[in-house]
């Protein structure tokens, strides 16, 4: 079993064993101690039983570490002697949980609980704490307290319990090659890091991935995405041996963020690890009394944090400061701001002493029992106050602290760019790299565009093809199709009935495909994301995009949405979400598109008597190795249709399993294609088998041309 399918059994164990007992029994010393009593009977696996520097097995620190969800969860009691009891509440748990792991699983749910009290007693604490300012605030929160409890306080992992690597031995290896080692010369922050970890153990490089982790966590999804931050902490836990996985604790609140970091924080993820690193390094070489002291009084844990050598970096310990202690210390990060704020809101406390930060404490304390709620001084009523102080007027970001070397280390919040097309996207396509590069291109500049063409020449294929080149992966695309009867609700967002546990009916306001693909691109600036909208002439488009026809040409204009919940609640359609439309010409001219429309897109042909699409068959058929009949075929059959926007696509031609057994192509061309052509005629006086059937065209084809004749010419002799 693995380590934590062991450790689900020996927690349900433990609670079984003091059920069993009302009085309680101790935790490891004694004949009946819980821990012995324990291990005797779910004995540790080699793996597990690997002494850690606390003196305790991994498998011990494990379920000790385990215990503390039971205690908040309400199913444990621990005295300070060492005694443990089961409470009601955990008897009762274990008839409602007879499986360890659900058992486990739902301790954890109610430790988190516990740890999110107080967004729940926001009007008890108005007058002692700082209060989290929204959602993303409390999930960062939330996520920041395993660093504080298992590692500064354990001294276990973050990612994988039971493992010691915030501890002396790994941070050593950490100083010795990061910290005092010189910087490579080549390759970005992720790159050199890699060289600099080759040499250090797996406990040393899952460290370093806990503390890029630590100091990114806080970071707002609008400056470094979820899919960023996520990306840097599997790749530098892909350097390990044996990587482990990023907790879901954890990968969720990727989705949050805290503060703003501006340029510095932002872009200099090397001094901010040197400044945590040295940080560890002298954390665990305090006694546990300072331990106790640092982590139970905010204002010395904010002197430590200011105290440690190297850069200045106020941003960086700013956070540091506020990650431990967030109830009483603010997120805000910049120190021009830290000042501008208090001088905007002294006259909340009187006058103002000559530490920041306790006076930002009493401000806030102030307002919020005002207020009733929390205080974002980001936002109104509260940013105009200090915003237009000359001392920010000119510059609202956090102040550059130190030199700016890697723009790359921790993600700018700017775009990619578009990766080039290649051989491998070409090959997939049977198209031309140039010009899929040049289309590319088309639509990195305009936006969105529209691949038209008549029925078979592949638009939706090539539309997903270059989605999933552009996004890198389909989880960041969306397809759509529209059709008459398909609505702005549908699209983007409206109502739509609900039923409730009760069997009443409500309505909800659900969103559709662009809002939650633009949701995802807000919170993820740095990557693209593409939606694909499959026969786009077939939808009422006024009807469908509504005010969202003025964002595909005004994209950096803000506007209010047909649903919006206040004033304040405004739109933009974000400049990494790019369109792709599909367009069949059989069912509508392009000339019948308002000019709007036609404004907005760009428009790119896909036409089988035309390049790329003309050779596609042709390459397809020598790819597989199959006769070249059916090019042959397809080119005759197009020469006889004189209407452009109705000759026949390759896709038709073309057998997902890559052959045409036998009789197949007398069926695509009996069911397939001649249907279509007999829609183009319908009402006319024509025979579709004797122009278009198979055995006619193959009559033809076996039939050499007349010769061309010259009146010049005459005949030798």
């Amino acid at each position: 079993m693995s380590a934590a399918e062991n450790n689900a059994r020996r927690v349900r164990l433990v609670l079984e064993l003091l059920a069993d007992r009302s009085d309680g029994l101790p935790k490891t010393t004694g004949p009946e101690a819980v821990f012995p009593q324990v291990f005797s009977r779910i004995p540790q696996e080699e793996s597990e039983a690997e002494p850690l520097q606390s003196g305790l097995t991994r498998a011990e620190a494990y379920l000790t570490w385990t215990t503390v969800d039971l205690v908040k969860a309400g199913w444990l009691e621990k005295s300070g002697t060492g005694q443990w009891k089961i409470t009601p509440e955990g008897r009762q748990a274990l008839e409602d949980y007879p499986d360890a792991t659900a058992l486990t699983a739902e301790a954890r749910n109610r430790y988190n609980a516990w740890s999110a009290l107080s967004s729940e007693q926001k009007q008890e604490q108005l007058s002692t704490t700082i209060i989290a300012v929204d959602k993303d605030e409390e999930a960062i929160r939330l996520a920041a307290l395993p660093f504080v409890e298992r590692g500064l306080q354990e001294g276990g992992s973050v990612f994988a319990p039971g493992r010691a690597v915030w501890a002396q031995g790994p941070v050593d290896e950490l100083r010795s090659v990061f910290v005092e080692a010189p910087d490579p010369e080549t390759g970005n922050f992720v790159d050199k890091l890699k060289i600099q970890m080759a040499g250090v153990s797996d406990d040393a490089r899952l460290l370093m991935a806990e503390l890029v982790c630590w100091q990114l966590l806080p970071i707002s999804a609008e400056t470094i995405g979820e899919r960023a931050k996520k990306e840097r902490i599997q790749t530098l836990l892909s350097y390990m041996d044996h990587p482990v996985q990023i907790p879901a604790e954890v990968a969720k609140a990727f989705k949050s963020g805290s503060f703003n970091p501006g340029l510095a924080m932002n872009n200099n993820l090397y001094h901010a690890l040197v400044l945590i690193i040295r940080l560890l390094d002298d954390w665990l070489n305090k006694t546990e009394t300072d331990k106790e002291l640092l982590l139970g009084d905010a204002w010395a844990w904010r002197d430590f944090v200011n105290s440690l050598p190297g850069h200045s970096f106020p941003t960086q310990r700013n956070s540091l400061a506020y990650i431990v202690h967030p109830q009483l210390i603010t997120s805000i990060v910049s120190e021009k701001h830290k000042l501008a704020i208090r001088t905007a809101f002294v006259g909340e406390i009187g006058e103002s002493s000559s530490d920041v930060d306790r006076d930002l404490l009493a401000i806030i304390l102030k307002l919020q029992q005002k207020t009733g709620g929390s205080v974002n001084f980001y936002e109104e009523p509260f940013a105009h106050e200090w915003k237009q102080q000359p001392i920010v007027a000119a510059d609202l970001d956090p102040e550059p602290d130190v030199e700016t070397t890697d723009p790359d280390q921790t993600g700018s919040g700017q775009r990619r760019r578009f990766r080039p097309a290649d051989a491998q996207l070409a090959d997939s396509l049977f198209f031309d790299q140039v010009w899929l590069q040049k289309q590319l291109d088309l639509l990195e500049r305009r936006g969105q565009i529209i691949l038209y063409g008549p029925p078979g020449t592949g638009k939706t294929f090539v539309a997903m093809k270059l989605a999933q080149h552009i996004a890198g992966d389909d989880n960041y695309t969306e397809i759509v199709q529209f059709h008459p009867s398909y609505s702005y609700e549908d699209f983007f967002q409206g109502y739509r009935p609900v039923t409730s546990v009760s069997g009443s009916l409500s309505y909800e306001l659900k969103d559709g495909p662009l809002r939650r693909i633009v949701d995802q691109a807000v919170k993820n600036p740095e990557f693209n994301y593409v939606l694909v909208i499959d026969e786009i002439n077939r939808g009422n488009l006024a009807k469908i995009f509504g005010e969202l026809y003025f964002l595909l040409e005004y994209r950096d204009q803000p506007i209010k949405l047909q649903y919006s919940k206040d004033d304040e609640d405004f739109f933009v359609l974000p400049a990494n979400l790019f369109l792709i439309g599909t367009m069949n010409t059989s069912d509508r001219s392009i000339a019948l598109l308002d000019t709007a429309m036609r404004r907005r897109f760009s428009f790119v042909e896909l036409h089988p008597d035309k390049h790329p699409t003309k050779t596609v068959l042709t390459r397809w058929l020598e790819r597989h190795g199959l006769d070249n009949e059916p090019a042959a075929l397809l080119a005759a059959v197009n020469d006889k249709i004189s209407n452009t926007d109705f000759r026949i696509g390759p896709s038709y031609l073309m057998p997902k399993d890559c052959q045409f057994h036998p009789g197949q192509l007398e069926d695509i061309w009996e069911y397939d294609i001649l249907p279509l052509l007999s829609e183009h005629h319908y009402g006319e006086r024509v025979d579709i088998e004797k122009i278009y059937g198979l055995q006619a065209l193959r009559n033809q084809l076996m039939t050499p041309p007349p010769a061309p004749t010259d009146p010049a010419y005459s005949p030798p002799g």
